[in-house]
């Protein structure tokens, strides 16, 4: 079955979360556990695996946290997805490739090439900025937001 994994659910909450701080300071790990309602130990592993791949940045010290390491509008959900899941391959057959001997048999092989196509350029198409745009509807962020704004001042 074809399924959103958790650690996945996980990780892209948290690139979201970190995405939706206007000035990208670093967030406590616990913290961001609290607020997201994951296990901190599985947010620790979530955020090597996206620390190893360059996507977000840990500041250690009593002020540090993790932050985003790249311009918001520069990452996609596939690169998450492939970060945290490897690359998407919804074919059945593992060994499908120019070496199969039943490649000229294969019936459905033009459909899941075709899903496959459609998945993958839809999730390089969404910028990580455009869900956080999004998320700042839900009450976490909504609210995170109201006091930044009420910190700056206007001339």
């Amino acid at each position: 079955m074809f399924r959103i994994s958790r650690r996945l659910d996980y990780g892209l909450q948290l690139m979201i979360a970190l995405a939706n701080d206007p000035e990208n300071r670093p967030q406590s790990t616990a913290s961001l556990a609290e607020k997201l309602q994951i296990p901190l130990p599985f947010l620790h592993q979530i955020g090597h695996m996206l620390m190893q791949a360059g996507m977000i940045k840990a500041s250690p010290g009593p002020h540090g946290g993790v932050r985003l390491n790249k311009p918001v509008d520069s990452i996609t959900v596939l690169q998450i997805v492939e970060v945290l899941e490897g690359p998407i391959t919804l074919h059945p057959c593992p060994e499908c490739n120019s070496n199969c001997a039943r490649l000229d048999a294969c019936s459905a092989q033009f459909a899941w090439t075709d899903l496959q196509d459609v998945v993958t350029s839809h999730l390089a198409s969404v910028k990580l900025s455009s869900m956080a745009l999004t998320a700042q509807q839900l009450p976490i962020y909504s609210l995170a937001l109201a006091a930044t704004a009420q910190k700056v001042p206007v001339s």
